[in-house]
């Protein structure tokens, strides 16, 4: 019994999102609904079906600073970007770096991964046991330290024992 009402109650919150993110999308209109319900449960029974069932460590009250930290991150990569790009001559030297990972696998290694991707300039392409293959625009740049920070700061926010090594 314990088990369904935790399904149930790990399934309302994104059944609740998706209905409110569709009656956004769609400006309330009621005739959608007939095809935003089944898609919205067809999507919070994947969402049960493929999501990690270990249970997450993350230290919430960190995630203000580390949000603060992503979006800093992110402006300041989205002006360099912006700036390479509206050069008259591109300043890139593209290319693959890799980075060993201290993380042990799990949720706090898929964020960061997901984080590397999202910051301007980064693209993690691949994960070849313990090493993050990532894509750079210049391999000339210091991401391979930028990656180093992210993964310090997502140990520190899902309590890993574990931390990296890397100097």
């Amino acid at each position: 019994m314990k088990k369904f009402i935790n399904l149930i109650i790990h399934s309302l919150i994104p059944l609740v999102l998706l209905a409110v993110l569709w009656g956004i999308i769609t400006k309330g209109s009621m005739s959608s609904w007939v095809v935003g319900l089944p898609c919205i449960i067809i999507a919070v029974i994947a969402y049960q079906r493929l999501r990690p069932h270990e249970k997450s460590l993350m230290h919430t009250g960190l995630l203000p600073g580390f949000a603060a930290w992503f979006l800093w991150h992110s402006l300041l990569g989205g002006i360099d970007v912006a700036r390479r790009a509206l050069q008259l001559k591109l300043k890139l030297k593209p290319g693959f770096l890799h980075y060993r990972l201290t993380l042990p696998p799990g949720q706090g290694r898929l964020f960061l991964v997901n984080v590397v991707s999202l910051l301007p300039g980064t693209l993690s392409a691949d994960i070849e046991d313990d090493v993050l293959v990532l894509h750079v625009l210049d391999t000339t740049s210091d991401a391979t330290a930028e990656v180093h920070e992210a993964e310090l700061r997502v140990t520190a926010l899902y309590r890993t024992e574990k931390g990296p090594t890397h100097e």
